[in-house]
């Protein structure tokens, strides 16, 4: 029976200073935890003819949570040879409706910021790949970068903590998402 009871207390020990190891562990992550993150462009598109056409490319993941200063990481690994743009926007800006797809305004400022005529279909890189306007990160609406076919491009984000930041795509603005910013 003394057996039994101390190693009940050996084990009760062990357990209370795992615990009391917990927080300073949780501590540690938070303050380093988010200093990159991954967006990968996935999908598609099918035809049938005489039944649809399907564009199925997205962002994976739709939120994605990042320290101020940290890096994101884009990759398109779509099999179609479409470019893609990572584009910050108001969310007021981003489209909610296949006819404000389809009339997308911010879509039309953002390749002009590229320096692109929204009016011609091209997969070539455009004269502007990366638009900054006040040269300090990707912080706000405005900055946007361009991503090739099966391209890998990394930005950093310099939005304040608590920040979330609406993004989309411009070629294909039903690609939209969220990035939260953390310590």
């Amino acid at each position: 029976m003394r057996l039994t009871h101390k190693l009940l207390l050996s084990v009760a020990l062990a357990a209370v200073a795992a615990m009391a190891s917990i927080p300073a562990l949780a501590g540690a992550h938070k303050g380093g935890g988010h200093k990159s993150a991954k967006l990968v462009i996935k999908g598609g598109s099918s035809l049938k003819v005489n039944k649809y056409i399907k564009d199925s490319v997205h962002w994976v993941p739709g939120t994605v949570t990042i320290s101020s200063g940290g890096t994101l990481t884009i990759v398109n690994k779509s099999p179609d040879p479409e470019p893609h743009t990572f584009s910050i926007v108001q969310k007021t800006q981003l489209p909610k409706s296949l006819s404000q797809i389809e009339e997308c305004g911010v879509c039309g400022e953002i390749a002009k910021a590229h320096g692109v005529n929204p009016e011609e279909h091209t997969n070539a890189p455009p004269p502007i790949v990366t638009v900054d306007a006040k040269k300090d990160g990707f912080n706000e609406p405005g900055d946007s970068q361009f991503i090739g076919p099966h391209q890998t491009v990394k930005v950093t984000i310099t939005a304040p903590a608590g920040t979330k930041l609406n993004f989309m795509c411009a070629v294909h603005p039903w690609m939209q998402g969220v990035v939260k910013v953390v310590k």
